[in-house]
């Protein structure tokens, strides 16, 4: 028989755990990076296809370092490189004779210098290159096995032989059993021995040294040598690997393979019960060896054909088979991701996605603050809110939908849902609760209720990394603002006027060295900041009573919420990465900032302490209050009345008139003849303004 050798095109396949663990890394390690990586590719020995092909198939293993995570016993790795461009452009503009010549020559390499004869899966390299929509989940890619374009013509010496035909029993029974047990990197390609009732599996270095042997001294080791190669190909012709096993042993042993036949044994089945053998022949040459040096500089070639048997790349799209919770999960967090890349490489996202948020308020603000903070990739958010969803509400508060005001769904369980059905993953709760209020008597019927909401609202508080006052009235913050400050957790507040805002983080408190602040600091640090009550001169009373409709709604304009709640979850994100916390100085607008200010100027840049605006003339000032001694939410002496007495102080509190006053020392101050100049004082220091002070 004198057939010419034709070779039988591979074939890949991915799972969709490749994809999803390369965006995974293409977001938190790649980035903008477009150089090659490492991956490996697998034929598996477990399962073929129904006419006995194995498609090479890459998954999420394919990006281990670690290979003891692959069953050797069952699988054969091939290794890999990537390129993954960052836009579909560049893919298309990708020359492919060009790529496979640059990426693949590392085939030539190993051959040259001897390192595929002890590592093998070198000859099985095979090369990805791809573009990745991320958005869209639709990944265009090609796949490439190497080998160079020009071989010397082989043809079949005789008809190709099952191996049943060509070994006996017991050698057959051998090679199915040494075949199994060989790493999976070295199942590629392997020699085999013959001497006498001996099968010996070698490697390829020892089955070359035989070859380049005298001829008598290898007739006295072995009777015959058989090249193996792993062959993932159904067809009567051998596969494609073959290739580059041919151009390894022309060039190790030219003068044999030019001048023998050489056998080789195309391993098939996953227990290799397919397998063919090969007897194949060179064609002569006048000239070999510039035969074989022509071999190493011819292009390489090896593209896969695509599903419609044409070269060109495939394309896979996998946004409908994706679990659409982990979709949602990436998308969430892709556009945070991105910032990292180019403009804040610094980002600690695990702060923020790690952060415990409690929402007291689930009305104009709260609705506003929570999609913010869900934009932020914030993980953990509970509502609290003690009111139901009426129609009044669905067009200015946008987690609730007119069937939540139908159905007069509690405010705090629909904004959970609504939250949930954003975002699936994420840790929602909503809360039914009525806070304690000053001036809001508690009578004795009510004793009970109170002291249950005091104690779930003070495992709120306790369970919690921030908390936003986002309630309707003053009053319902000032307790709130007492255990932020006794737990020294982190409080912003945003307030609503008609045409007018305010959002502010409170000051932190050390009730060890309570020492009264520097007035005279410009950028007071987080010590030396007041609260939302530390601007007053009188206690928090009841708002409630004698009000008109009007009076009884935070009536403002419309897109006024949305300002105030994006600024306050800034303030949050700015403040956590901030090198120094919630220590950090605060803004003042008319700063003049310089990259060496370091305590004032953070990652995300400066953190102010109170933002106020107005829409009325599209205004914004930043100003400071400083940590006022007297303060009837945040002194000392209101802290340490509050942890020694807790319910009766809250309730003195809510029923005694002026009890804050008198405890705090405000009282006394009220009383000073000098109270004119003193609040003038205060007043140029705090930067406030007439304007700010109808919110």
């Amino acid at each position: 028989m004198s057939k010419f050798v034709k070779f039988s095109k591979l074939r890949s396949t991915t799972d969709s755990t490749f994809w999803a663990k390369f965006v995974e890394l293409k977001i938190d390690r790649f980035k903008l990076d477009e150089k090659s990586i490492s991956i490996w590719g697998s034929y598996g020995l477990q399962s073929l296809n129904e006419d006995n092909s194995n498609p090479l198939t890459l998954d999420f293993t394919s990006f281990n370092e670690d290979l003891e995570t692959v069953d050797n016993s069952l699988s054969v790795l091939c290794c890999g490189r990537m390129i993954n461009t960052n836009t579909f452009e560049a893919f298309r503009q990708i020359n492919p004779e060009k790529f496979i010549d640059s990426m693949g020559k590392d085939v030539i390499n190993s051959i040259q210098d001897g390192t595929a004869l002890q590592s093998p899966w070198k000859l099985s390299l095979f090369l990805v290159l791809a573009y990745s929509d991320l958005k869209k989940y639709k990944f265009y890619y090609w796949v490439a096995h190497p080998t160079p374009l020009k071989l010397p013509e082989m043809y079949y010496e005789e008809s190709p032989k099952s191996i049943n035909e060509e070994f006996k029993a017991k050698h057959v029974k051998d090679l199915c059993q040494g075949f199994l047990q060989l790493d999976s990197r070295t199942k590629n390609y392997f020699t085999v021995l013959l001497s006498g009732d001996k099968m010996i599996i070698v490697d390829l270095a020892a089955g070359v040294k035989a070859i380049n042997t005298s001829s008598e001294k290898q007739s006295q080791e072995c009777n015959e040598i058989y090249f193996a190669f792993y062959d993932p190909c159904a067809t009567s012709n051998p596969g494609w690997p073959l290739r580059n096993l041919l151009c390894l042993l022309c060039w190790h042993c030219p003068t044999y393979y030019f001048s023998k036949v050489i056998k080789f044994i195309s391993i098939r089945g996953n227990k290799t019960q397919k397998s063919l053998v090969f007897a194949l022949k060179s064609k002569q040459y006048e000239n070999y060896k510039n035969e074989r040096d022509s071999v190493f500089l011819s292009n390489l070639v090896g593209w896969e054909s695509n599903l419609n048997d044409k070269l060109g790349p495939t394309i896979v799209n996998l946004s409908d088979t994706m679990d659409p919770t982990k979709l949602s999960d990436r998308a969430v967090t892709l556009n945070l991701k991105l910032m990292k890349w180019r403009l804040v490489p610094d980002l600690d996202l695990e702060k923020i996605y790690n952060l415990k948020c409690l929402l007291l308020g689930a009305g104009t603000l709260g609705c506003a603050v929570a999609r913010i903070l869900l934009g932020w990739g914030v993980n953990n958010i509970t509502f609290v809110d003690n009111s139901n969803v009426s129609h009044s509400n669905t067009v200015r508060q946008s987690l609730y939908s007119h069937q939540d005001a139908v159905k007069h769904k509690h405010k705090a369980y629909a904004a959970k849902d609504a939250v949930l059905n954003i975002r699936p993953s994420i840790n929602a709760e909503g809360v039914i609760l009525h806070i304690p209020m000053p001036g809001h008597v508690v009578g004795e019927s009510m004793l009970e209720s109170t002291k249950k909401s005091l104690e779930k609202l003070e495992e709120l508080v306790e369970n919690s990394d921030v908390v936003f006052l986002l309630l309707d009235s003053r009053e319902a913050r000032w307790l709130p603002t007492v255990l932020c400050a006794a737990k020294n957790k982190i409080a912003i507040n945003a307030a609503l006027g008609f045409d007018s805002y305010t959002v502010q983080r409170h000051g932190t408190r050390n009730f060890t060295n309570p020492i009264s602040p520097d007035l005279e600091t410009r950028n007071p640090r987080g010590m030396d900041l007041g609260c939302y009550f530390c601007n007053d001169v009188t206690q928090p009373g009841n708002s409630q009573t004698d009000r008109t409709l009007d009076q009884q709604c935070t009536v403002s304009r419309p897109g006024l919420s949305q300002i105030a709640a994006g600024l306050a979850v800034e303030l949050l994100i700015t403040l956590l990465q901030h090198p120094l916390g919630i220590e950090a100085e605060a803004l003042v607008r008319r700063d003049n900032i310089s990259p060496s200010d370091t305590d004032l100027v953070g990652l995300l840049g400066c953190v102010p302490h109170t933002i106020r605006g107005s829409l009325w003339n599209y205004d914004t000032h930043l100003t400071i209050t400083h940590r006022f001694t007297s303060c009837t939410a945040c002194s000392v002496p209101i802290i340490a009345e509050y942890k020694n007495r807790g319910l009766s102080f809250v309730l003195d509190a809510c029923n005694v008139p002026n009890y804050l006053e008198k405890l705090s020392g405000l009282e006394q101050i009220l009383k000073r003849p000098d109270l004119d100049e003193l609040c003038y004082a205060l007043d140029n220091t705090s930067d406030d303004d007439e304007d700010d002070k109808k919110i």
